[in-house]
C-alpha cells in the first residue's frame, strides 16, 4: 500500500479514470476486463486495486517513454532538439530530458505527440495502439489553431487602420518607456513577423503531417 489517505485515493482514482477514458485500449494493458468497464468507471475500487492499476500505468508510461527515446535518438541530435520541438509540438526541454534520460515517464500528452511525429518521420515507427491521436485529427486541430491566430492578426490590423487614421488626424506622436519615438508602422512590422511564424507553422504542418504522411502511405 502507498500510505495515501482515502481522500488522496479518491483523487488518484479520478485521475486514473480520466486517463482510461482518454485511452480506452489502455484498460486491456492494466487488466480491466471489457465486461467490467462500467463497474470500474462508476464505482470506487479498493485501495489495493487502485495501487495496482496506478503502478501498471506508471510502468506503461515508462516503457513508452523509453520507446520514444530510442526513436528520437535515431533522428534527433542534442543541437537539433529545438527544430524537432517546433515540428512535433513538444517543448524543447521535454525532448532533451527524454534524450538525456532525465524524464523516464513522460505524460501521455507528450507521448502521444512524439509517437505521432515519429510515425510520419520514420518509416518503421508506428504509434502505440492506445494512442488516441491520428494524423488527421492532429492536422485538423493544428489548422484550427493556426486559423485562430490568423484571425487575431486580422483583428489587430483592423484596429491599426483605425489607430493610424486617428494618429494622422490628431498628429499624435508616440514614445516608448525610454522616451524614444515609436515608429507609426511598428504594428505592421510585428504583424509581419507573426505572419511569418504562422507561415512557417503551416509549411511545417504540410511537410510533416500531410505531404509526409502521404509519402509514407505510398511506400
Amino acid at each position: 500500500m502507498s500510505g495515501l489517505t482515502d481522500k488522496q485515493y479518491k483523487t488518484r482514482w479520478g485521475e486514473i479514470k480520466k486517463v482510461l477514458k482518454e485511452r480506452p485500449l489502455l484498460a486491456y494493458k492494466v487488466n480491466i476486463p471489457l465486461e467490467e468497464w462500467d463497474t470500474y468507471m462508476f464505482s470506487y475500487p479498493s485501495h489495493q486495486e487502485i495501487d495496482r492499476i496506478y503502478d501498471e500505468i506508471m510502468t506503461d508510461r515508462k516503457e513508452k517513454t523509453l520507446r520514444v527515446k530510442e526513436g528520437l535518438s535515431k533522428i534527433v541530435g542534442y543541437r537539433e532538439s529545438k527544430e524537432f520541438s517546433r515540428r512535433s509540438g513538444v517543448s524543447d526541454s521535454s525532448i532533451r530530458q527524454i534524450l538525456d534520460g532525465k524524464k523516464e515517464r513522460a505524460g501521455y500528452d507528450i507521448i502521444n505527440r512524439l509517437e505521432l511525429f515519429l510515425s510520419v518521420t520514420m518509416e518503421e515507427f508506428e504509434p502505440s495502439p492506445e494512442n488516441p491521436l491520428s494524423v488527421r485529427e492532429f492536422a485538423q486541430n493544428s489548422i484550427a489553431y493556426i486559423a485562430s491566430q490568423l484571425n487575431k492578426v486580422a483583428e489587430n490590423l483592423k484596429g491599426y487602420c483605425f489607430d493610424l487614421t486617428e494618429m494622422v488626424r490628431k498628429e499624435n506622436k508616440r514614445f516608448d518607456f525610454f522616451g524614444e519615438r515609436i515608429s507609426p508602422s511598428i504594428r505592421i512590422e510585428r504583424n509581419i513577423e507573426r505572419l511569418k511564424e504562422i507561415k512557417d507553422g503551416i509549411d511545417m504542418l504540410w511537410e510533416n503531417y500531410i505531404d509526409g504522411n502521404e509519402k509514407k502511405k505510398v511506400k
